[in-house]
């Protein structure tokens, strides 16, 4: 009943020492990738899996014709006999729409608040700041 545990014990007497190391750093490799946990964070929209329309909590529906759901309802909130304005698909057949922040989730909270960020917002900051520098190096021309 317990030589199963033992197997793997056995077969490293067996190894020779480069696939033992191999084999250790296989083991620090998956055990990172198992604390790597992604933040999820909300958008506010809802998408309808049947239709694609997407329900903005900061609109509500109160801009279509026959909407009734004020600006500002969380989707939680709407009554459980809502549909989907588009196809008249029950509440059930929404999902959140999330974006995930990669990195792990203990480090989302040190630095200067760039950990929490999205990669789209990184990508924007990195080449924004670009942009600026490339604009102010061509502004050196100007000088003259």
């Amino acid at each position: 009943t317990t030589a199963e545990p033992e197997a793997p014990a056995e077969e490293e007497e067996f190894m020779d020492e480069a696939s033992r190391i191999q084999l250790e750093k296989q083991r620090k490799a998956d055990e990172l990738r198992a604390q790597e946990v992604f933040m999820k964070k909300s958008t506010g929209f809802h998408k309808c899996t049947n239709c694609d329309f997407q329900y903005d909590e900061a609109k509500g529906d109160s801009y279509l014709i026959g909407g009734m759901v004020q600006p500002g309802t969380p989707f939680a909130e709407l009554p459980s006999n809502w549909r989907c304005p588009s196809c008249r698909a029950s509440k059930d057949s929404f999902l959140e729409v999330v974006e995930e922040i990669p990195g792990f989730e203990v480090n989302q909270g040190y630095g200067f608040g760039t950990n929490a960020m999205t990669s789209g917002q990184k990508s924007g900051l990195i080449f924004g700041g670009l942009g600026i520098f490339f604009l102010l190096f061509l502004s050196g021309y100007a000088m003259n």
